[in-house]
């Protein structure tokens, strides 16, 4: 089923979080991307219900709605971006608090916490202290806590944080065989290219608006035609740096490779766009507008 967000907006105080957003969450992953302030966190925390909409509707199928947050609760897995857990608890006695508070029942309970425990590598350090655990493991932790029960709704913001690269290839395998067709995920990342592996669809979002949501290779192409990448020297780099959004540059020879936004009349090599090419055009346009 999926979900429909409809004319949500949220204020604090002066500033405007979000404002009118639109948008459908299909089963499969769903990437946002978007600056600092763009409102990804409000969104993510407004669909765990911690946060409350100032207007606007969510509604899943034909039977859920926010405005019920109780027949919502025991859907949704999430990681926050700041994650933390009682340190004098073992991983395994955290995990099955985190059971009971999703309603588990107790005669499944230890087949789902061995199975979370598993599917982030943590079974070897089950009776460890939470507070013994290094910044990694810790965010595998909150992984661990947030796929308990199989939720319908996985929600990961910033899931990657701490996780070193053979961490992060591990996550990208958890997600991807956690997408069994039915359940949504959602998740916010810096990393570009975390978002670029492992997504179905994107949302670019800055200051409370959406300013693309597709297939990925929708938005992955909004830039084409206008991504020039060639090799120039450092002084001709520092002038293209003033004049123009630079992507990407690096050490090629005695010169650089580099990759940046073609301004109408440039004359160069076009380049494929990948994803963060086409997510600095999104946010530069957005910019201008």
């Amino acid at each position: 089923m999926d979900i429909e967000i409809t004319g949500l907006s949220k204020s604090y105080k002066k500033v405007r979080a979000l404002d009118s957003v639109e948008l459908t969450l299909r089963p499969g992953i769903h990437g946002l991307l978007g600056p600092n302030g763009a409102g990804k966190t409000t969104l993510m925390c407004i669909l765990a219900t911690i946060l409350y909409p100032d207007v606007g509707t969510i509604c899943w199928g034909d039977t859920l709605d926010w405005s019920k947050p109780n027949g919502i609760k025991e859907r949704i897995g999430y990681l926050p971006q700041q994650f933390g857990m009682y340190r004098n608890l073992t991983v395994r006695e955290a995990l099955c608090d985190v059971a009971l508070f999703k309603n588990i029942p107790r005669a499944e309970e230890a087949q789902a916490v061995a199975r979370a425990l598993e599917a982030t590598h943590l079974t070897e350090f089950a009776v460890r202290r939470v507070g013994q655990l290094s910044g990694g493991m810790l965010r595998r932790l909150g992984i661990a806590q947030a796929i308990l029960g199989g939720p319908k709704l996985l929600i990961l913001d910033e899931p990657s944080v701490g996780l070193d690269p053979m961490e992060r290839i591990q996550l990208r395998k958890l997600l991807r065989e956690a997408s069994d067709g039915e359940r949504i995920i959602l998740l916010s990342s810096h990393i570009v290219g975390d978002i670029e592996s492992l997504c179905d669809t994107v949302t670019v979002m800055e200051k409370g608006h959406v300013l693309s949501s597709g297939d990925l290779a929708k938005v992955r192409d909004a830039a084409a035609g206008h991504v020039i990448e060639e090799f120039m020297d450092e002084r001709t780099l520092r002038e293209t740096e003033r004049t123009h959004s630079v992507i990407n540059f690096m050490s090629s020879g005695d010169g650089f490779l580099v990759r940046y936004l073609a301004d109408d009349g440039d004359v160069g090599p076009r380049a494929v766009p990948t994803l963060e090419d086409s997510y600095t055009w999104i946010i530069r346009r957005g910019a201008g507008q």
